[in-house]
């Protein structure tokens, strides 16, 4: 396992700059997006809404295929869609010519939550906006670091710090 690496000894550059700075805002992201679900009292995983979203995306997919858009195993794939089917949100229809392949799609009751997440999470990104004054970044740098800001979410270094020391507990063990 790869240690962190304080910015003081790394070579700063643009690239290195833009990417903590990009790390720090998915952090937010994958936040907001949480909040959401939550806030929504929808009871999903970060996964099971993934899913969801690949297919509202992309339409009808074979398992396989879906499989392949989330970087998961099909059986991940067949568990996850089996969740989803029971709550109403995914249907799954075999193939007309061969069934042994299985189809899933967005149904109704699926496709309306996730243009109510997307939605909610849209206000919730405008807020942000609002509250870092995003508009007035003269850089994507600056307009990503005053989001992150904005979130109150710490910089990617100060996370890497707290990350390191997060293994150590008060008590010396």
């Amino acid at each position: 396992m790869e240690l962190y690496v304080p910015a003081e000894a790394r070579v700063a550059d643009p690239e290195s700059a833009l990417v903590d700075g990009l790390a720090a805002l998915s952090r937010v992201m994958v936040g907001l997006t949480a909040r959401t679900l939550v806030g929504l009292d929808t009871e999903l995983t970060l996964p099971q809404y993934r899913t969801l979203v690949v297919l509202a995306a992309r339409g009808s997919l074979r398992t396989v295929d879906l499989a392949t858009s989330l970087d998961v195993h099909p059986s991940t794939v067949t568990r996850t869609c089996d969740r989803l089917i029971r709550r109403g949100l995914v249907a799954r229809r075999q193939g007309t010519t061969d069934r042994r392949v299985a189809w899933l799609a967005l149904t109704e009751t699926g496709r309306d939550l996730v243009g109510a997440v997307i939605r909610e999470r849209a206000d919730r990104i405008r807020d942000l906006v609002r509250t870092a004054d995003a508009v007035r970044a003269a850089s994507g740098e600056e307009l990503i670091n005053a989001l992150v800001a904005a979130a109150g979410e710490p910089p990617e270094d100060q996370w890497w710090r707290s990350w390191a020391s997060s293994g150590h507990r008060d008590d010396g063990t």
